[in-house]
């Protein structure tokens, strides 16, 4: 165990990591997670209704693309959902956005509740829900700001009680999806460089620890906020300072071995944790997309 071959080492990692590469640049080279917020409406109106989101910076592009589509909805509910218009609020998908959005007036039942569903690049960041009856009424809610890319809000119709999930949980998802599969694997590295787990442990998670509140401040935020697309752009930059700040750390605390066997595992190390990071990452999008 203690004489295994560092270059079999360094030809795993970068064979996992050339795989990783391959896969998610195929996966991810044309399309993206795009904008997208859905409306869980709770005890929802009794009644035929539609439901808008209330944008400030709206546009007259057109989010009908069928013709005659957009004239096909009762114009008199239509017109309603511009009640608002005179404080600086007119809806998103009738009025159109700055780019193309598409969604649902007329929700679709999921259980007792319907759910609307308003996505691609035009979805506002800042934003009321507007719903109208057909009988007249017209209700509307505060104004809200998504915090990530993909994101949900739930509105109970019959009391107005609005409920957003809370980010905190995508961020400590986030850093716990990291984190644990980079424990797992530095530290199998670490007992194959021969290092001993008793005299290195807390240098080994410490050093970790710091490091991925960092990612998770950095490159977490970023892919809870814009999606994988980005990250994989940005990793390279910030997994490269990792490695470094990592090394010479190891270099200097790490017992055992010399100080050029653990520059070594700390650059090994670091480079399969990061080619199975980059593998994992759409995954790992996927799985915070049910906490938004």
């Amino acid at each position: 165990m203690k004489h295994i071959g560092k270059f079999k080492v360094f030809t795993i990692t970068f064979l996992i990591f050339a795989i990783a590469f391959s896969y998610n640049n195929n996966a991810y080279a044309d399309i993206g997670p795009k904008d997208k917020l859905t409306v869980h409406v709770v005890n929802p109106p009794d009644e035929l209704y539609y439901l808008d989101l209330l944008a400030q910076d709206t546009n007259t592009y057109n989010n009908f693309y069928n013709e005659g589509e957009r004239e096909a909805f009762n114009q008199n509910m239509v017109k309603l959902l511009y009640s608002y218009e005179n404080e600086g609020w007119r809806p998103a998908l009738v009025e159109g956005t700055g780019g193309p959005m598409w969604g649902d007036l007329v929700g679709k039942y999921s259980g007792n509740d319907m759910i609307h569903t308003f996505e691609y690049v035009g979805v506002p960041d800042k934003y009321r829900i507007i719903i109208v009856t057909e009988s007249g009424k017209v209700s509307v809610t505060d104004a809200y700001t998504r915090k990530s890319l993909q994101s949900s809000i739930t509105y109970d119709y019959s009391n107005g009680r609005v409920t957003v999930p809370p980010v905190l949980l995508s961020y400590i998802l986030q850093f716990l999806t990291t984190c644990i599969p980079t424990l797992i694997i530095e530290g199998i590295i670490l007992v194959l460089f021969g290092f001993k787990i008793k005299e290195n442990w807390k240098v080994f998670l410490i050093v970790n620890l710091v490091t991925q509140i960092g990612l998770t401040l950095t490159l977490g935020a970023s892919l809870i906020h814009n999606g994988p697309v980005t990250v994989y752009f940005m990793q390279f930059p910030a997994e490269i300072g990792i490695i470094i700040i990592e090394t010479f750390l190891y270099g200097k605390l790490l017992k055992g071995k010399s100080v050029r066997q653990r520059h070594i595992y700390g650059i090994t190390a670091n480079l399969l944790s990061w080619a199975v990071g980059f593998f994992l990452l759409s995954y790992q999008y996927q799985l915070l997309n049910l906490l938004s």
